[in-house]
């Protein structure tokens, strides 16, 4: 009877820290800097081939990432003179998937959106562009992000991939919990 109970208080423990752990791992450190929030800056309507995507976090803080971006693998620009459309040329002339814009003057452009990074409210991107106060470029660990279209289907491949990987790692913690049931 003791082994059972110690056994039990012990599985509880293992799960919770297996969803400790995951909450960690998808949770982000924010960064303390504040900036007001534009009330005339809005999200620019995205020119053909792109189409607004949302609005992610960075992920370089993220526990485990060891300072991966969530645009990662690619190009990126820092520009005073950065606007949505220079970031969304800059990043077609490259032919890349992904296209974003944080902080105002940062433009990333890359395949794949990482894994890690959530999607985020809209009002989470809220600092005008530092080259046109009319348009939204980003946040504070946040990306205005755009995806180029194209005939093919690329960009549906993403999702899937995001999803299996936050399913995956519950999975993985039902599974664990499920062997140390049985020993």
């Amino acid at each position: 009877m003791a082994f059972s109970t110690v056994f039990s208080a012990r599985l509880l423990v293992f799960i919770a820290s297996i969803l400790a752990l995951s909450a960690h791992t998808l949770a982000q450190t924010t960064s303390t800097a504040s900036h007001p929030a534009s009330t005339t800056a809005t999200i620019l309507p995205a020119p053909s081939p792109w189409s607004y995507y949302g609005c992610w976090n960075e992920t370089t803080l993220a526990a485990g990432t060891n300072g991966a971006r969530a645009l990662a693998g690619g190009v990126e620009e820092d520009l005073s003179t950065m606007t949505a459309d220079v970031c969304l040329a800059y990043c077609k002339s490259a032919s890349y998937t992904f296209a974003g814009i944080e902080y105002t003057r940062e433009c990333y452009c890359a395949n794949l959106l990482n894994a890690i990074s959530n999607k985020l409210p809209d009002s989470s991107c809220d600092l005008p562009c530092a080259g046109n106060s009319s348009q939204i470029c980003g946040g504070d660990l946040a990306l205005t992000v755009y995806q180029q279209q194209s005939t093919t289907t690329k960009g549906a491949g993403v999702k899937a991939a995001r999803e299996a990987h936050v399913g995956s790692v519950l999975a993985l913690g039902i599974a664990i919990a499920f062997l140390l049931c049985l020993a």
